[in-house]
């Protein structure tokens, strides 16, 4: 935020106070310069960073704080507007004292070192007249954008998948199959050691281009050139050799990579988030199980709520959403609306690529089977489509 640009179309104000040592120059000082403000500016907001020097001076003068704190009482109704007090304290701020009586909210935020990351939080200690269900959330510091807040959703804020713009398969047979995608569903892939993964996603590239989507896919495992490069490998095999550029997938298909050992979960999350407001996908491809792409049961448990959050705001944006993971995420499972089991039960090859068995279970119908081999006809069957989409 430039402050300058703000001070210059007179949208803010900064005011430097003057160095006080004494306790009786204090509560003089301090009103003229806020009456003066007020008379000159008329602001809505006042914010004073911070209050510490000025309370250090007082001490326990028990007179001149409670003068102080009168003033801002009064200032508050004078300018019908808010008041923030910046007070730094040492440790857990449990002591905020005559301050923390006064305040009619008290936000305490504080960082720690977590797996050698910063790792901040938002705690809410007070809020007068207002229930809050949620006290402590993370939060980061955005370049450009100031504090980012992830808060959880109730689940009457979740609206059901758009049924009315389905994803379908270019293909028929797969389409009466498996049926179409919905704007706001959860696909789980259970995928072993993750093999193979190049043609479910050059698959899923192919989707893209015939119905000019945008897909994102975010990896946490495998870096997103060589995801690249796989796609375009599978690509190639799949349409019989037809050249399809990196640059031209660019265009369709957005690839980035999470780094697990460089971003504490919730700072994971808010990287999704962002870059789904920048890239604005039909679909979103996981490769790895979020927040750190690492599942076991210790990170099942630790990160429930961020998984759950997570699978919600993406439900609320009805963006379609595809995790493959090689390890069963029970919870994953249980929130997704189709869940699919890859089984390799053949070194044999046929097509080109391995025999494989598909698994699917769809929330509320019966079990079904199809195979790789059903993805790579299809994908045959729409060539000519695919075709016509690189040329245009």
């Amino acid at each position: 935020m430039n402050f300058k640009e703000l001070e210059d179309k007179d949208l803010l104000r900064f005011i430097k106070l003057p160095l006080m040592i004494s306790k009786e120059s204090i509560i003089d000082t301090f009103s003229r310069i806020l009456k003066d403000a007020t008379t000159s500016f008329n602001p809505k907001v006042v914010i004073i960073d911070s209050i510490t020097p000025i309370l250090k001076v007082i001490g326990n003068d028990a007179e001149v704080r409670a003068t102080l704190q009168n003033t801002l009482i009064e200032f508050s109704k004078l300018i019908n507007g808010l008041t923030v007090l910046i007070h730094e304290v040492v440790g857990s701020g449990d002591d905020l004292g005559d301050i923390g009586f006064v305040s009619d909210a008290v936000i305490f935020m504080s960082c720690k070192i977590v797996n050698n990351l910063v790792s901040r939080s938002i705690e809410i200690r007070k809020s007068r007249g207002n229930p809050a269900r949620i006290t402590k959330v993370g939060f980061t510091i955005e370049e450009g954008e100031g504090i980012r807040v992830f808060l959880p959703l109730l689940l009457k804020e979740i609206p059901a998948p758009d049924y009315t713009k389905p994803h379908k398969h270019p293909c028929k047979s797969l389409d009466r199959k498996i049926g179409p995608i919905y704007p706001g569903e959860l696909i789980f892939i259970l995928y072993p050691t993750l093999t193979y993964i190049d043609y479910i996603l050059a698959y899923i590239t192919l989707v893209a281009i015939v119905y000019r989507g945008r897909v994102l896919v975010i990896s946490y495992i495998i870096p997103p050139q060589h995801i690249m490069y796989r796609i375009c490998r599978a690509l190639e095999r799949i349409t019989a050799g037809v050249s399809i550029t990196e640059e031209l997938l660019s265009n369709y298909v957005r690839i980035e990579g999470l780094n697990p050992s460089v971003y504490l979960p919730e700072e994971s999350l808010y990287e999704v988030l962002k870059l789904l407001r920048e890239y604005n996908p039909n679909l979103i491809v996981f490769i790895g199980t979020p927040p750190l792409g690492i599942a076991s049961t210790s990170t099942e448990v630790d990160y429930k709520d961020l998984i759950m959050n997570l699978i919600f705001y993406l439900r609320k944006m009805r963006v379609a959403s595809i995790i493959i993971d090689a390890r069963d995420v029970e919870l994953i499972r249980s929130l997704s609306d189709m869940f699919i089991e890859v089984k390799n039960i053949s070194r044999g090859r046929i097509f080109r690529v391995p025999h494989v068995l598909i698994e699917i279970m769809r929330r509320g119908e019966a079990p079904f089977t199809v195979t790789l081999k059903d993805f790579i006809l299809c994908a045959k069957d729409i060539r000519k489509s695919v075709k016509g989409g690189i040329t245009k």
